[in-house]
């Protein structure tokens, strides 16, 4: 299997920074719903609300890292071709649908970003290294930040469930093994 996409399948590291980024967006959808729902002195799983907030905040830079690299990817490899079952109408769908995925990416972390340190809550990542706040204390921008951050988040779980339901409907209704294009099995590409 090829490292980069071909017109014929999907490369390993088209698939290795999709499933990255389904991981972590599931981590931060979860994470971010259990640390706005705690109060304070709560464990959730032996962690406390500054543990979910400090690993959302550091899981989300990461991700950020991995958009770039995944970008960096699609734009050096090529797409496969369509898949023959998928219809024209779900064809632009997915497309559209992957356009916010991609902006989501970006948009999600650097706006959690911006919230965080203009909310002068500030990053500690991974609980170790206290980043540099080159933003400053700025409760404008924080509040931008955080209702940018919270509807693209409402955005991006619309183009997730529809991109869901589509593979669903084509793997199990249609039974065309369209999920295989996307698994690192060698398995029905």
């Amino acid at each position: 299997m090829s490292l980069l996409n071909t017109s014929e399948r999907y490369g390993s590291f088209t698939k290795l920074f999709h499933w990255l980024i389904v991981m972590l967006f599931a981590w931060q959808y979860m994470s971010g719903n259990i640390m706005t729902g705690m109060q304070r002195g709560e464990l959730v799983i032996g962690l406390s609300q500054n543990d979910y907030y400090n690993w959302h905040k550091s899981i989300g830079l990461v991700a950020l890292a991995i958009a770039v690299f995944r970008l960096a990817n699609r734009y050096f490899g090529q797409l496969p071709n369509w898949a023959p079952t998928l219809t024209t109408g779900e064809q632009k769908f997915i497309h559209r649908a992957e356009q916010v995925l991609y902006a989501a990416m970006f948009v999600m972390p650097v706006t959690g970003d911006i919230y965080v340190m203009a909310g002068g809550f500030g990053v500690l990542m991974f609980g170790e290294w206290k980043l540099y706040n080159p933003i400053g204390k700025n409760p404008d921008i924080a509040f931008w930040g955080k209702w940018i951050h919270i509807i693209s988040g409402w955005i991006l779980a619309a183009a997730v469930l529809s991109h869901i339901l589509i593979v669903l409907r084509h793997q199990l209704v249609m039974q065309d093994g369209l999920l295989w294009r996307m698994l690192p099995s060698r398995k029905k590409e």
